[in-house]
């Protein structure tokens, strides 16, 4: 069951009680300026389990009121429930068309519903989704006036097959309170009879420009305007769905240091939209015995916390917009370089904001299945760093991936993520399995992930059960002293978990018995203490032996987990600010002088 916390985020009031909460545009890669947003009060029911939703009758009557865009479980939806398996949770809202959208097709936006969605309008079924981390549109009929939604939703949980995160029905430790329902934003908009779909630019390999791919749901020419850094612009022409080159005489490049992108206005037809393209390579190169990763062609070591992208009263869901920015602004301030998105994927506004701030983002594949080994057998692949084979029927039956359909769910939506995704630059990684959870077939879906996005780098196996491929040797480690790669594993070291330092700050943790960590300490200049010993005397030395980049656990406490920089309401930063600044400026230091670049 959810736990009914105390605890609030300085955003709160935005979410709990907030007539319109999270107003921004969700999709700011294709941005337009007329939307109605829909988020806000709904009525909703909860009804026995049914066959299929399709074809189920509305409810007669509704339970009460719920805010929309958080999920059920958590105290900013009002309701603060669990939805079974044996339930389905159903959505109702009325709103008026605007008289200047009459004529225009209307498209309805849902930014996450988890898991399995259908859509009608004023009775008459529109459409339907399933997969509760990727976003969806149904279009309504021409439709005047008063328009009455209703959704359904069904969530069979971890054990229904579906893509489900750190989500639980028990949580504790490492899982957390499940998200069932709308948990994204939902807005409306009109679109012309031919509208724009998707904009997506990938760097030429060179830099000396980008090309830029405009879909439409009909075929026909596009023309594409390129604001340019010193003032003017640039228009290129082409048809839909095709890649069209733009060349750029003095390309101002992104980066952390000058996260630059360059405004598109997007034309097709009568449609007009505002999107974004950053331009920057990533690669790996250089090194005398193991690559670093270039950036734009220039060694730049990753320095991120985890971020896992949970907040108390609202779940996977950002109470505010600010609340997004203040993460990504926090770390920054401690020296990280970005953030690895553990296990979710984000709002398209996250991606945005990390983008404008110059923030790296290392993306990880939502996991399913379930994990091979226990939280004590992992202890003891630590410290022997055993390897075990993913391809066999034990091996599948052991990852929970023995079904045909779970593997192709899984696949499917891998590659939604990727398409989703892609024409953000901040975003330079893909993780594609993390701690065996739910692994299988690795290399083949390297693979498959390298098919789909040639321009990312991918560690394929991130904390162990490495099958030999992917872009780096890629480890865990906690409370056992870091230690350095083999030298007969040429690849680039990723400490792609580490620390776990843990703080319990009076006041401001979750309201549950249990609490998970790693190190624990009792005072903040005992934490202190225990990271200036960690970066020093361990993370440091390790630059030397192949160190490419580290990811530290973690930027916020999540429930019963307080092993975070920042307390789960996001009152208290736990370490001297300085002091990690400093031991990060020390380690990008080193890395400079050893290796080149930032």
């Amino acid at each position: 069951m959810p736990v009914a916390t105390s605890l609030r985020t300085p955003w709160a009031d935005q979410a709990i009680g907030a007539a319109n909460p999270l107003p921004e545009y969700p999709r700011p890669m294709l941005a337009r300026r007329d939307w109605l947003s829909l988020n806000g009060p709904w009525e909703y029911a909860i009804t026995p389990a049914v066959a299929s939703l399709r074809f189920r009758a509305r409810p007669r009557r509704y339970d009460g009121t719920i805010t929309v865009p958080f999920a059920i479980e958590t105290v900013a939806s009002g309701v603060t429930r669990s939805l079974g398996a044996d339930e389905t949770l159903y959505y109702r809202r009325r709103f008026t068309i605007p008289e200047t959208w009459t004529g225009r097709r209307v498209a309805l936006n849902f930014e996450a519903v988890d898991d399995e969605a259908a859509v009608w309008a004023n009775g008459r079924f529109v459409g339907s989704h399933t997969g509760g981390y990727s976003p969806f549109t149904v279009l309504l009929p021409e439709l005047e006036g008063e328009v009455e939604i209703v959704v359904g939703v069904r969530d069979p949980g971890p054990r229904g097959g579906q893509m489900y995160g750190k989500q639980s029905d028990e949580p504790s430790g490492i899982w957390y309170t499940a998200t069932s329902g709308i948990w994204g934003s939902v807005w409306a908009e009109p679109l012309p009879e031919r509208a724009i779909t998707r904009v997506m630019t990938r760097t030429h390999p060179d830099r000396s420009g980008f090309d830029v791919t405009v879909e439409t749901d009909a075929p026909g020419e596009v023309s594409v305007e390129v604001i340019l850094p010193e003032g003017g612009s640039t228009t290129v022409t082409g048809p839909a769905g095709q890649p069209i080159a733009v060349g750029l005489e003095s390309p101002r490049l992104w980066s952390p240091g000058d996260p630059y992108r360059y405004r598109l206005r997007v034309r097709a037809g009568d449609d007009e939209a505002t999107s974004w393209a950053g331009v920057r390579t990533v690669e790996l190169g250089g090194g005398d015995e193991r690559p670093a990763v270039l950036l734009n062609g220039e060694p730049i070591l990753i320095n991120t916390p985890l971020d896992q992208g949970y907040w108390p009263e609202s779940g996977l869901t950002p109470p505010a917009d600010e609340a997004l920015i203040f993460d990504l602004l926090a770390m920054r301030e401690l020296g990280f370089n970005g953030v690895r998105k553990h296990i979710k994927v984000e709002s398209r506004r996250f991606y945005d904001h990390a983008d404008r701030l110059g923030m790296l983002v290392l993306q990880d594949v939502v996991n399913g299945g379930k994990p091979r080994v226990t939280i004590n057998q992992s202890r003891l692949i630590h410290v022997f760093d055993r390897h075990l084979r993913d391809t066999r029927g034990r091996q599948l039956a052991a990852a929970g991936r023995e079904s045909g359909t779970n593997r192709v769910r899984f696949e499917v939506d891998m590659a939604a993520m990727v398409r989703l995704l892609e024409p953000h630059p901040s975003v330079i990684l893909w993780t594609l399995f993390n701690e065996a959870w739910g692994q299988y077939d690795t290399n083949r879906l390297e693979a498959a992930l390298r098919a789909l996005d040639p321009t990312r780098l991918i560690d394929a196996a991130s904390g162990w059960f490495d099958q030999g491929g992917g872009d780096f040797r890629s480890r865990h480690r906690y409370v056992l002293r870091l230690k350095r790669p083999p030298e007969n594993d040429p690849r680039p070291f990723l400490l792609s978990e580490f620390g776990g330092h843990n703080l319990p700050v009076e006041g401001h943790q979750w309201e549950a018995t249990g609490k998970f960590g790693y190190t624990f300490h009792t005072d903040p200049a005992k934490l202190d203490a225990g990271l200036t010993e960690l970066w020093r005397e361990q993370l440091i030395p390790l630059v030397a032996h192949g160190l490419r980049g580290c990811v530290y656990t973690q930027v916020s406490d999540v429930e019963t987990e307080n092993n975070g920089l920042l307390t789960y309401d996001r009152q208290v930063m736990k370490p001297d600010v300085e002091l990690l600044r400093t031991l990060n400026a020390e380690l990008h230091a080193v890395f400079a002088a050893l290796v080149g670049g930032r």
